[in-house]
């Protein structure tokens, strides 16, 4: 028992100095959230109003769990940041836009701008994202935030709202603007008008083993204006609830299913989640279960681990044999890939066929439709943390 009150000890001990670092590293870069719309927030409008809103209006639990993956964010692009710089690139890091729409105060805060002068006069945004694993494609709220960074370069690019920050805070530059701020900072010569340079986004994600990059975005204005309506909308949800006009259960949430709403810090009221049957009993089991799956999914990433180093054993063998170890032997073999039906191709297929039998009466779609089967249908067990 000392030694989990100990151990418990020590996780406090880092939760508080976590703590600590996020709330100066704000300060010091973001300021008072509260009094702005970031992209950020824009992004999580997007996707769920309410948490939004939540986000901007409630205090945050600030568990160790939910600071590491903050902190791990800042970890990676801190360390992005030391890649570039050691390469002599010019970087502007953490480069701030002010800008006012319809009233709205708006800050976007874009990770790194990678600056060339004359003659090549080219812009490139990063923005950097950290992932347990790596997706297949970019999240629509990252795509949006990136979006409204570049879309805000571009109309801003000859107005006086840039600023740029030392690592701890200290401001450098002020309400200049985009070439202003680069012939100050880096020396460099930068046309009068956006038009005039060549500028692209991109977003970069990474986990603790593999890096992916997703673009180049370029400027868009229909994304822009998504943007600044999303803007729009939250600052009038925040006015309205600060003056009691409003309350988060009038909030529009996220519907449907929406993998996120499992972390959100603001699921526990949420209406998404209608009351149901109280069985406090069984909050044990659900514990236990929940601790479970976490355990098996470790366990498989521990299993694929373990396989992939054994493969690469056998492949350097030079051998296709079995490779004896005592008590047990391994060898590695290919098996056929699993065969599938690809409908598209099939259909485009069908519809050629068709076309050039003059059978046009026949509807592929329908064709496909009747020869499908649908299995019986399955239990699913949902388990969802009240935060």
């Amino acid at each position: 028992m000392k030694q989990n009150d100990r151990t418990e000890g020590l996780r406090a001990l880092i939760r508080q100095g976590l703590q600590s670092v996020a709330h100066k590293d704000t300060l010091a870069h973001l300021g008072d959230r509260s009094s702005y719309v970031g992209m950020s927030d824009i992004g999580q409008h997007w996707e769920c109003p309410r948490a939004a809103l939540a986000r901007k209006v409630l205090p945050t639990r600030n568990s160790l769990e939910r600071l590491l993956i903050l902190q791990r964010g800042h970890w990676f692009e801190s360390g992005v940041g030391q890649a570039m710089a050691s390469l002599g690139l010019h970087v502007l890091p953490q480069l701030e836009i002010n800008w006012q729409h319809q009233s709205v105060p708006i800050k976007a805060h874009l990770d790194f701008v990678l600056v060339w002068g004359a003659p090549v006069n080219a812009v490139r945004i990063l923005e950097v994202k950290s992932t347990d694993k790596l997706p297949a494609s970019p999240h629509d709220s990252h795509l949006l935030q990136l979006h409204g960074q570049i879309g805000l370069l571009t109309k801003a690019w000859s107005k006086p709202v840039f600023s740029l920050r030392a690592e701890d805070g200290t401001l450098l530059h002020d309400k200049m603007t985009f070439p202003q701020l680069c012939f100050a900072q880096l020396g460099l010569q930068l046309p009068a008008t956006a038009a005039e340079a060549s500028m692209e986004a991109w977003l970069l994600c990474l986990s603790m083993k593999e890096v992916r990059a997703f673009g180049p975005y370029g400027f868009n204005q229909a994304m822009l204006d998504t943007v600044l309506d999303h803007a729009t909308q939250l600052w009038g949800e925040l006015t309205a609830f600060r003056t009691g006009q409003l309350t988060l259960v009038r909030v529009d949430c996220a519907q449907g299913f929406y993998p996120l709403c499992t972390y959100c810090e603001y699921n526990g009221d949420c209406p998404k989640f209608p009351q149901g049957v109280q069985m406090p009993q069984w909050e044990p089991a659900l514990k236990k279960l929940a601790a479970l799956k976490e355990q098996r999914t470790a366990l498989d990433a521990e299993i694929k681990e373990m396989e992939t180093v054994l493969k690469l054993v056998h492949r350097q063998t030079g051998t296709r044999d079995w490779v004896d170890t005592g008590n047990y032997r391994f060898r590695m073999s290919v098996t056929a890939g699993r065969t599938t039906l690809d409908k598209d191709a099939l259909r485009e297929e069908l519809a050629e066929i068709f076309h050039t039998e003059h059978l046009c009466g026949i509807d592929v779609d329908v064709l496909l439709a009747r020869c499908e089967h649908t299995g019986a249908p399955s239990e699913r067990l949902t388990i969802s943390p009240i935060n």
